[in-house]
């Protein structure tokens, strides 16, 4: 075991704080190492966690604070006069993504997605509205054999 300040020991402590579990006060030398060790494993992942979603949040305007912070949230980036950068980001980059598909495959490429999505919506609105007219006049025939049953009945 190191002496109580050296970044050995520091890593130790944490590697129970940052679980929320007190260190034991004696360890042997491979438990100790083993601790550090995998503590030292933990916090690289979670560097390589960080960097991959900010690589992924800052083009939309988001800023992801290191998750080994206490409290550690996201944080939406805003231009001066507190303009969110999402709201000019966003459709800055969908427009540029349009003009890279209009330059590598045209037109249709561009238009097509918009155009199929309108079909599919109105097709799937209508089937909507005539799987709809069918339970009504299937619950309406219902209702008239009940009639006429209780009709026999009584």
């Amino acid at each position: 075991m190191g002496d109580e300040q050296s970044w050995r020991a520091r890593l130790y402590r944490q590697a129970y704080s940052d679980f929320f579990v007190t260190p034991p006060p004696r360890a042997d030398d491979v438990a100790y190492a083993l601790a550090v060790i995998g503590h030292v494993i933990y916090r690289l992942c979670l560097a390589v966690a960080w960097i991959t979603l900010n690589i992924g949040a800052l083009p939309f305007g988001v800023w992801v604070e290191p998750p080994w912070r206490s409290y550690a949230r996201f944080r939406l980036l805003q231009f001066p006069g507190r303009i969110p950068v999402i709201s000019v980001a966003l459709p800055l980059l969908l427009a540029w993504a349009a003009y890279r598909t209009f330059c590598a495959y045209g037109a249709w490429h561009v238009i097509l997605p918009f155009a199929a999505i309108a079909v599919v919506a109105t097709v799937s609105l209508l089937l909507l509205g005539g799987f709809n007219l069918l339970r009504r006049a299937s619950r309406s025939r219902l209702r008239e054999s009940v009639d006429q049953a209780r009709e026999l009945i009584s």
